[in-house]
């Protein structure tokens, strides 16, 4: 990764980890991070919660020492690296359906979001988004829909945006006023479209694919 490149890392969620590759993944973990995985109710959210903790940690350990590599979050409850006097990037986590998905910017600020495409009703989409983005998504495919709603969520994610929800963003008047935010969308499968949103000058994305034997090796 150079200076200003955006890095992207994806994982498949794939099928329930045995109680011997559980064990193996979560024993770098603090006790009371294991402690929260296990109240999970199904073991898809339990195993998507480990496997995004395991891919943050193989993402970031080539920047931080293993030593201080502790996550927090701030008061929006977003995540950032805690107490590292040398770390001026980002992280962003998100995951969904198939996919958990990171993005990692050695400077500024980064959002991603990715989405399983699914039916959606006229009360959600009229709900989700604003009359100007209707308009877009009329007469479209429901994958319009999630292109749109995982740009706000990206938008929002960054926290460079003064509100509440991402429901309450609009992406067209972002994109037109706020010119030193870029984003980018593309889709990991059909039915997974990943947004990313970013304030550096980069315009480099890399994608990164990783399976269970490659999160294990660092």
């Amino acid at each position: 990764m150079t200076q200003q490149d955006i890095q992207l890392f994806a994982t498949p969620l794939g099928p329930q980890l045995t109680p011997s590759e559980w064990d193996t993944f979560s024993k770098v973990l603090p006790s009371d991070v294991k402690k929260k995985l296990n109240q999970y109710k199904h073991w898809q959210d339990r195993q998507r919660a480990l496997l995004g903790k395991t891919l943050i940690r193989w993402a970031l350990l080539p920047f931080l020492d293993d030593a201080l590599l502790h996550t927090a979050q701030d008061e929006h409850g977003r995540p950032y690296i805690a107490g590292h006097p040398h770390w001026q990037g980002d992280f962003n986590l998100s995951h969904s359906g198939d996919w958990i998905v990171l993005a990692v910017t050695p400077s500024g600020r980064v959002g991603i979001d990715v989405e399983e495409i699914k039916p959606v009703s006229k009360e959600l989409m009229h709900y989700a988004l604003s009359k100007a983005e209707q308009q877009l998504v009329s007469h479209q495919s429901h994958h319009v829909f999630y292109e749109l709603w995982t740009l706000k969520e990206a938008f929002f994610k960054t926290g460079l945006l003064p509100s509440r929800s991402p429901h309450l963003l609009d992406t067209v008047d972002i994109k037109r006023t706020r010119k030193d935010l870029s984003t980018q969308l593309f889709y990991l499968d059909p039915l997974h479209p990943v947004s990313i949103c970013w304030n550096n000058v980069s315009s480099t994305i890399k994608t990164t694919k990783l399976n269970r034997e490659q999160l294990l090796q660092r």
